[in-house]
């Protein structure tokens, strides 16, 4: 293939793409090829020719942007901070992370959504079960050091810590949401963090 003909079927690539991110966040799990194709204003078997399926496109735009939370969490669960600390950082790292990829976590959460996803549940994307895994394994690791943190009086709950963590988790998802239309400046970040932790604080802890 000439170098000029291969950057034109690149550049044709790169467009189903944008135009395929729209339609998966606009009809999530029932997005279809036939959906991209109108979009774009070509045929359905034309659309073949570039890729494969819907899984194919999944991974190739997840895989773009995907990072495996799990190894910031180890590098702060081996800093020699509090507990409490490492939370508030990994929350603040979770949040940064979906803060400049919002459309990646868009088109994740129109087909899965974590809180309620069976533990065994794959897809026939390879990079949303690798986004699944990740959210798992993040999960254990922030349970662990809510626990500690209980136990040590960092944090304060009437609830089990199974629960601290899904409030929190939840709180995420909820900023998430409100950004699609109201996005503060990226530098709020780590008082945003402050403040989910504020809900399991000691009153005189507050800060």
């Amino acid at each position: 293939m000439s170098l000029k003909k291969q950057k034109r079927l690149e550049k044709k690539k790169a467009l189903i793409l944008e135009e395929a991110k729209k339609v998966l966040i606009k009809f999530g799990k029932n997005a279809s090829m036939a959906d991209i194709a109108n979009t774009l204003d070509m045929d359905k078997s034309s659309l073949y020719y570039y890729y494969k399926g819907i899984p194919e496109i999944l991974n190739i735009i997840l895989d773009q942007e995907y990072y495996d939370h799990t190894i910031e969490i180890d590098h702060l669960r081996h800093s020699g901070k509090s507990h409490r600390e490492i939370i508030k950082e990994f929350i603040c790292d979770l949040l940064a992370f979906y803060y400049d990829n919002m459309e990646m976590l868009q088109i994740i959460l129109t087909r899965v959504f974590p809180l309620f996803i069976d533990p065994e549940h794959r897809e026939d994307s390879a990079a949303i079960n690798n986004y699944l895994d990740s959210y798992r394994r993040c999960n254990e690791f922030l349970l662990e050091e809510i626990k500690a943190a209980i136990d040590k009086n960092e944090l304060h709950s009437d609830f089990s810590a199974e629960m601290v963590l899904q409030v929190l988790r939840g709180s995420i998802f909820g900023i998430c949401a409100a950004w699609k239309t109201d996005k503060p400046p990226r530098e709020s970040i780590p008082e945003l963090s402050s403040r989910l932790l504020c809900m399991f604080l000691h009153a005189e802890d507050e800060r």
